[in-house]
């Protein structure tokens, strides 16, 4: 089957797949209203001026929060920072970790030992730990988070890339390339990635939907996103104290993190099934590193 039909046979798996679609529905209306949040957010989501601890009511839709800022408001602009982090940080653990597992598996030799090596020294440390380690080296903040959640991604996309790699590069089309006088670079970037994108594509949701989960638990902590600027994970930190005098404070963060993995989650699902499987084992095994 040539290049274009089996791209029109994934597509039409993904879109065959009803949860993957309302996965893909759902996170394209919360990348939408997260792009648009100077615009449909009603009020400015570091101002004081509301009641402390109102609930639901006509002006402020799910209420306000400790210092009378608008919760409507903070949810929407903590979503675009959420999202940031989320893309920001698998762009990183791809950036660094497919050309890792691309070199390792395609040269093989002392090229695997050294980058294997590497890989194994990350897998080391948890996830999790590693990530607070990094945000105390270099303080808290949206880049640093990225930094930090992307640096603990790298393995999964290093190793899933590696093993890829391996099963085609001896195949009839990449030998054909490197008959043809293709340099080694050429052939690893031109013929051999483009055939270990799906996989890829699936550990790239997967990571983000990690990292959704990693940026509100560190923002929870006191690492994340610095205050005022809003987030869920803060949102739920400052929730906690006050679950009694509003009950639905931390609710509707919650919910918003809660479908925003539950969004993710189904666009991978649906992403393994569009490129036969080829991810799916990796990729449960990078949910679960990620999140330890």
């Amino acid at each position: 089957m040539s290049a274009p039909r089996r791209r029109l046979a994934a597509v039409r798996r993904f879109a065959g797949s009803r949860s993957a679609v309302v996965g893909a529905v759902g996170l394209g209306a919360l990348v939408l209203v997260a792009v648009l949040a100077p615009i449909v957010a009603p009020f400015d989501p570091a101002a004081q001026g509301g009641e402390p601890l109102l609930g639901p009511s006509g002006a402020h839709l799910l209420g306000t929060d400790q210092l009378g800022r608008d919760i409507v408001s903070r949810m929407i602009h903590g979503a675009r920072g959420s999202l940031i982090v989320a893309a920001g940080a698998a762009l990183v653990g791809a950036g660094v970790g497919v050309p890792l597992g691309l070199v390792a598996g395609y040269l093989g030799r002392w090229a695997d030992t050294i980058a294997m090596r590497v890989v194994d020294l990350l897998l080391a440390v948890p996830g999790i730990l590693l990530a607070l380690v990094i945000i105390a080296v270099l303080g808290p903040g949206r880049v640093n988070l990225i930094l930090a959640i992307g640096i603990g991604a790298v393995p999964e996309f290093a190793r899933l890339t590696r093993v890829a790699t391996l099963e085609v590069r001896e195949r009839d089309f990449v030998l054909a390339a490197k008959g043809m006088g293709a340099s080694t670079a050429d052939t690893m970037a031109r013929t051999v990635l483009p055939n270990v994108l799906g996989p890829i594509m699936v550990q790239f949701v997967i990571t983000a939907s990690t990292a959704v989960v990693v940026e509100a638990g560190l923002s929870f902590l006191g690492l994340g996103t610095p205050p005022p600027a809003p987030s869920w994970g803060g949102m739920l930190q400052d929730a906690r104290s006050y679950l009694y005098q509003s009950p639905t404070y931390g609710l509707f963060p919650g919910i918003c993190l809660a479908a925003t993995v539950f969004f993710l989650e189904r666009i991978g699902r649906g992403l393994q099934l569009a490129v036969g499987g080829g991810g799916s084992r990796a990729g449960v095994r990078g949910v679960g590193r990620g999140a330890v």
